[in-house]
C-alpha cells in the first residue's frame, strides 16, 4: 500500500511517490501506453502529480485520466511558466518579468479548466532566484488564489543543483513547499535545506531521483535524437555517469538493474522529503516504482556507504 506523508504546514496527505509527467512529451512516446501508466499510477495509490502548466500533452493526458476516473482528481503540483526564457546562471531576470501576477492567475485558472478540477495543490515558481522573494507581485497573486480556494499551497522549484537559492525562501515563512534535486549523485540538499524544511514545516518535493536516467541501465546507450538528454549526456559525461552508477551497484553487490529501486529508496529515506517525483510513462515503470517504494527507507548502514558516492555537489 502506498504510504502518505504530510505536505508541510498545508496538512495535505500526498503519496510518497509523485507521478512526474515530463517524460509524457518525449519523442516516440506511445500516447495509449502513457495513458495506461497514468491510470495505473492513480489507481495504485499515487495521489499526486507534478507537471509544467505549459506541457500541453501532459495536461491533456492527465485531464483524460481524471475524466475517466469520474472526476476524482489527484493533488496537482504545478510549475508555472516563466514569461522570459532564461537559463541559470544568467544575468538577473526580475520577478515581474518572469512571473507577473496577472499571467500567474490566467495560467492557473486556465489549468483548472483544462483539468476539470476546482483546486491545484501547489503552484510553484521554477528556476527560483533568491531576489524574487521581494520582487514583483507573484506572492500577492498566489496568496489571493489560495484565499479563493483555487490553490492550496505556494512553492518554489530550484534550478538543478542550485540548493542555496532556496534557503531564504524556506526560512521566510512565505512558501509552503520547495522542489529540489536530490539523488545519489547530488546529495547536497541533505546538508542544509532539508533540515531547514523540517524546522519550518515546509514540504519538500525531491525530483530527478534517477538523475535523468543516469542511475538506470538506460544509460548504456545514447539517448535518441530529439530527446534533450542526448545533448545533456554527451559522450564523456555519459560514460563517466555510467561508470559511477556501476561503482555504486558494485559497492553494494547489486546488479546494475537494481539501481533505480535503490535510488528511489535513497530519496525516500530522508525524513524531510515529503514525496519523490519520478517519471512514469510506461506501466512497467509504475509497477517497478511502486515495488521499490513498498520496500521502505534504506538501512542506516547502506545510507552511510552511499554517502561516499556523492558527485555533483
Amino acid at each position: 500500500m502506498m504510504r502518505m506523508r504530510r505536505l508541510g504546514r498545508t496538512g495535505i496527505a500526498v503519496s510518497e511517490l509523485t507521478l512526474g509527467t515530463t517524460g509524457l512529451g518525449r519523442p516516440g512516446l506511445d500516447p495509449a501506453e502513457a495513458a495506461q501508466a497514468v491510470d495505473l499510477a492513480l489507481g495504485s495509490g499515487i495521489n499526486t502529480v507534478e507537471l509544467a502548466a505549459a506541457d500541453r500533452q501532459a495536461v491533456s493526458i492527465l485531464a483524460e485520466a481524471i475524466r475517466a476516473r469520474g472526476g476524482a482528481a489527484p493533488h496537482v503540483l504545478c510549475r508555472a511558466t516563466s514569461r522570459v526564457a532564461f537559463d541559470l546562471p544568467s544575468p538577473h531576470v526580475h520577478a515581474g518579468d518572469a512571473y507577473p501576477g496577472a499571467a500567474l492567475r490566467t495560467e492557473t485558472e486556465q489549468l483548472l479548466r483544462d483539468l476539470g478540477v476546482e483546486r491545484l495543490a501547489l503552484v510553484q515558481l521554477h528556476a527560483w532566484c533568491p531576489e524574487w522573494l521581494d520582487e514583483g507581485d507573484w506572492l500577492e497573486t498566489l496568496l489571493s488564489l489560495r484565499q479563493e480556494g483555487k490553490i492550496a499551497a505556494i512553492g518554489v522549484s530550484l534550478f538543478d543543483h542550485d540548493v542555496p537559492a532556496g534557503l531564504d525562501a524556506v526560512a521566510s515563512g512565505r512558501i509552503d513547499c520547495v522542489q529540489l534535486m536530490y539523488n545519489l549523485f547530488d546529495q547536497a540538499a541533505a546538508e542544509e535545506i532539508l533540515p531547514l524544511c523540517r524546522r519550518h514545516d515546509v514540504g519538500a518535493v525531491a525530483r530527478s531521483p534517477l538523475y535523468f536516467g543516469g542511475l538506470s541501465p538506460r544509460l548504456a546507450q545514447p539517448f535518441p535524437a530529439g530527446d534533450w538528454r542526448a545533448a545533456y549526456f554527451f559522450d564523456s559525461h555519459r560514460r563517466e555517469t555510467r561508470a559511477r552508477a556501476e561503482a555504486i551497484a558494485a559497492s553494494l553487490g547489486l546488479p546494475i538493474d537494481a539501481l533505480p529501486a535503490l535510488a528511489l529508496r535513497f530519496a525516500l529515506s530522508h525524513p524531510a522529503v515529503t514525496t519523490v517525483a519520478v517519471g512514469m510513462h510506461r506501466p512497467d515503470h509504475v509497477a517497478a516504482n511502486l515495488a521499490a517504494a513498498a520496500e521502505g527507507p534504506l538501512p542506516a548502514e547502506t545510507l552511510e556507504r552511499l554517502a561516499g558516492h556523492r558527485w555533483l555537489s
